[in-house]
């Protein structure tokens, strides 16, 4: 517990700085009195981050519980945390300390703790109440990463079902405070600062990623020359402030060069921030990092290279890596105003007018373009199953939300309804992106393998650097732990630091993490890499050296040439895809599909095979869609073959069963009811739609057929009156006949055409002798078109009026057919001749 006369000292403190934030103190104080949260702006330097959390330790509503403030970076968080400890004369751990990935100094007198984002958010996984939590800063909101905006979401929701008293505080230095004060409903508190102008300079230089640290380098020579004061540098990483550094060399003379990124050790930190001894300048070359949160005393001159690093999603590796980009304005802004926080100064901008004219003017909220994955994880592990219903300041996009539950599934960290699963809890617990969780729990006896493994994947500059060529990854393994037993310098240092890092999560998560640098099983490599990508298990094709299957439905290919090329299974760790055609495999591992038998599937596969036309029925062991083994059924699954057959009629029905003519005009027959007599309800009965509707007749006509032969024999017209109700079949009898019996006794068949105004009756004209009226169908309403035949069955004519054709034209016709048919009879009165089927002699008398 704080005591009041230590309260009262860090009063003095705060009021003998002299920074701006100080005066706002009462007022944030009195806000969360009345309201619970609040939003803070204040310009860089106003003292914001060190005092305002000092500031509400001496409010009697947090004497009950910490304050923690969250900060985007760890090198922000921890000189934060010693900036106040220092203020109020004590060593950080004490009343102040911090946590940070790898890194933890608190204590059980700890009152404020300055945490990096995504502890918060697994404080919150592990207890939703946040207990003994008071009050959560959120500073430098402004870069909206999405570690800061799920906190944000799962404190506001745990506020509003079990902790109305958890007060929250958003602090940045720029920031959409409107907004924001509208979507927590809270006042605004500004602190106005002292900013000192600044002049803009267009360098005669233009940076870009290629170019960052010569650019740089060049600048600060100029500004060197031409300024004083201290220079602070804006590179994009570490890789361009060690080239620049090396770049500028001793062409400053005395003046010192300070690196200034996330990993370097502590002293060299301290080194880069601390003020300028009298009579000493200093170049910092930094990262974004310098952007807000760390105060550098004695900054004069600011060279900006315009460029920054963020986490961008990359399908070819399934995980986020750092692309370099252009910042925003707002960033700019951000950055210039460090040349004026203690007297007049400039800012060197290595962009042209145009360039700038292209720049958005905020970043972009992380959230919108970033990896899922892990944000799914956290929210289910928190409690809640649906992520789209929390209190977000912006949504998730709903189908990247989508996408990363599908991924969630197939590692096995939620069940078939979105639900968390243990395996899920356990890869929660481990602060990395799910699949390398899942790999690190899987590792078992291996957890070095799996750390290596989890260090190449992130690490890619490593894997870039190699030169070896090949796509096996169990090669680069075995160079970089040659390299780690002979002191870990050199291209492979970063992969062997982030390796150990993974070690020390596989020892939390109760796995032996011991360094091992003897060669690599490639086969292990690939079990252990098939648990982090099961959508990229890989089978031989068999169509060319090289070309891949993948579980997950594509396929893909290596060089002929490549080592990986002649395995028969394989696991893809980076790849791209192409649509409509093979994708290209970057970093792969040989797999024995035994070694991973827990992520196969088992399943009784019933299909219709076009190319052997029929049903295949057999048990396969599956990795995703490919089959590892299969055994032929026999027997017992009657059923999913009757429901096969449903689903392949259903696509290419008109192959498997026999449509014939017959068939045809039956569906015409139904037509042309269904046209004449809407009030019948006849269904439509094409072939589409009967196909369709397959699972209502398949079992009851197809019996055990199993074989399109079989199936051909499949009485179609029977099917499709079966689809008809009783009355329905007896008017389509009635009222569109199949067949018409003529004088001579022959049933000829009624042709109803697509699209005809009238049914046709093709009959050789012989054979209608004695027919006096025109035969009709529906009920009598519509007479058939007579399509009058020779003897030899050619077409003479055509007529719906059958009594006029026999007192006119049929005359004429006679004559033609006397001629060409002289066997045959030609009556003077055709209405008293006896009609006849073929030749009837003429008898001379």
């Amino acid at each position: 517990m704080i005591n009041f006369v230590h309260m009262r000292e860090i009063g003095d403190i705060l009021a003998a700085c002299g920074l701006p934030a100080a005066g706002i103190a009462k007022e944030l104080r009195r806000a969360l009195a009345d309201r619970g949260c609040a939003v803070v702006t204040a310009p860089p330097g106003a003292g914001k981050s060190t005092l305002l959390p000092l500031a509400l330790l001496d409010d009697s509503g947090t004497q009950a519980g910490k304050i923690l403030m969250l900060e985007p970076r760890r090198l922000a968080a921890r000189q934060i945390a010693i900036r106040m400890a220092e203020l109020i004369g004590e060593p950080a751990g004490k009343t102040v300390g911090y946590r940070i990935r790898f890194e933890s100094v608190v204590s059980a007198a700890t009152r404020i703790e300055i945490l990096t984002e995504g502890i918060l958010t697994r404080m919150l996984v592990d207890d939703p109440t946040l207990e003994g939590v008071s009050t959560i800063i959120f500073d430098e909101f402004h870069e909206r990463s999405l570690a800061s905006d799920t906190a944000l979401a799962l404190a506001l929701e745990a506020r509003k079902l079990v902790r109305p008293d958890l007060r929250i505080v958003i602090m940045s230095a720029t920031i959409d405070a409107d907004g924001i004060c509208k979507a927590l409903v809270a006042p605004l508190i500004r602190s106005e600062g002292r900013i000192f102008p600044v002049d803009i300079i267009r360098a005669d230089v233009e940076a870009v990623p290629g170019n960052a640290a010569e650019a740089v380098s060049h600048v600060i020579r100029t500004a060197h020359k031409e300024h004083d004061g201290d220079i602070l540098a804006f590179l994009p990483g570490e890789a361009e402030i060690r080239r620049c550094a090396e770049l500028l060399g001793s062409a400053l003379g005395d003046t010192l060069i300070c690196p200034l990124y996330g990993m370097l050790p502590q002293d060299e930190q301290r080194r880069a921030i601390a003020p300028s001894r009298p009579g000493e300048r200093k170049v910092v070359l930094a990262t974004p990092i310098a952007e807000t949160s760390l105060t550098i005393e004695g900054v004069r001159v600011v060279v900006d290279s315009g460029l920054y690093r963020k986490m961008e999603f990359s399908p070819r590796s399934g995980l986020s890596g750092l692309v370099t980009e252009r910042i925003s304005l707002d960033m700019a802004r951000q950055r210039s105003g460090r040349a004026g926080r203690v007297a007049p100064g400039c800012c060197y901008r290595l962009w042209s007018v145009a360039t700038e004219a292209r720049m958005a003017e905020c970043r972009k909220p992380e959230i919108l373009e970033a990896d899922l994955a892990s944000t799914v994880l956290d929210v289910a592990a928190w409690g809640t199953g649906d992520i789209l219903a929390l209190p977000w300041l912006t949504p998730p996009p709903a189908y990247q939300v989508a996408e990363a539950g599908r991924l969630l599934h197939l590692l096995g960290a939620t069940d078939d309804d979105g639900r968390i699963t243990a395996r899920g809890k356990a890869m929660a617990s481990i602060p990395c992106h799910p699949r390398i969780a899942g790999m690190l729990l899987a590792a078992g006896d291996s957890p070095s393998l799996a750390a290596d493994i989890a260090a190449l994947l992130e690490e890619r500059g490593a894997v870039l650097q190699d030169g070896a060529g090949s796509c096996d990854l169990s090669g680069r393994i075995d160079r970089m732990r040659i390299a780690r037993s002979r002191g870990g310098n050199g291209p492979w240092s970063r992969a062997i630091k982030a390796a150990g890092q993974f070690r020390r999560l596989a020892a939390n998560a109760a796995l032996r993490g011991e360094e091992d640098n003897s060669p690599a099983d490639p086969y292990a490599v690939g079990a252990l890499l098939a648990e982090a990508y099961p959508e990229r298990i890989g089978k031989a094709a068999g169509e060319g050296r090289g070309r891949f299957l993948m579980s997950g439905g594509d396929s893909a290919s290596v060089p002929d040439d490549d080592p990986v090329a002649s395995c028969d299974w394989m696991v893809a760790a980076e790849m791209n895809t192409r649509k409509g055609g093979d994708g290209r495999i970057f970093l792969a591992a040989p797999l024995n599909p035994e070694d991973i038998r827990h992520l196969m599937k088992e399943r009784d596969n019933v299909v219709w095979v076009s190319r052997k036309g029929g049903i295949v029925a057999q048990h396969e062991r599956m990795l995703g869609s490919l089959v590892v083994s299969a055994n032929a059924i026999h027997g017992g699954v009657r059923e999913q073959i009757l429901g096969a057959i449903c689903e392949a009629a259903r696509k290419e029905g008109t192959g498997m069963f026999d449509f014939n003519d017959e068939v045809g005009n039956l569906q015409r027959r139904v037509a042309a009811v269904a046209a004449w007599h809407p009030e019948l309800e006849l269904p439509p009965l094409d072939t589409e739609c009967v196909l369709e509707r397959a699972s209502e007749w398949v079992p009851a006509f197809v019996g055990n057929a199993t074989t399109v032969a079989e199936l051909k024999k499949v009485d179609m017209c029977e099917v499709l009156l079966s689809l008809l109700t009783y009355p329905q079949r007896q008017a389509v009898e009635t009222l569109a006949p199949s067949h018409i019996t003529v004088p001579t006794g022959s049933r000829i068949r009624v042709e109803y055409r697509r699209g005809a105004e009238l049914p046709v009756l093709r009959v050789r004209l012989q054979e209608c002798f004695g027919m006096s009226d025109t035969p009709r169908v529906d009920d009598g309403r519509k007479p058939v078109l007579m399509e009058l035949l020779s003897p030899g069955y050619k077409s003479v004519q055509l007529t719906a009026d059958l009594r006029s054709f026999w007192s006119g034209t049929y005359f004429e016709v006679r004559k033609e057919l006397k001629r060409r048919y002289p066997k045959h009879a030609w009556p003077d009165n055709p209405l008293q001749a006896e009609a006849v089927r073929g030749v009837k002699k003429i008898l001379n008398l």
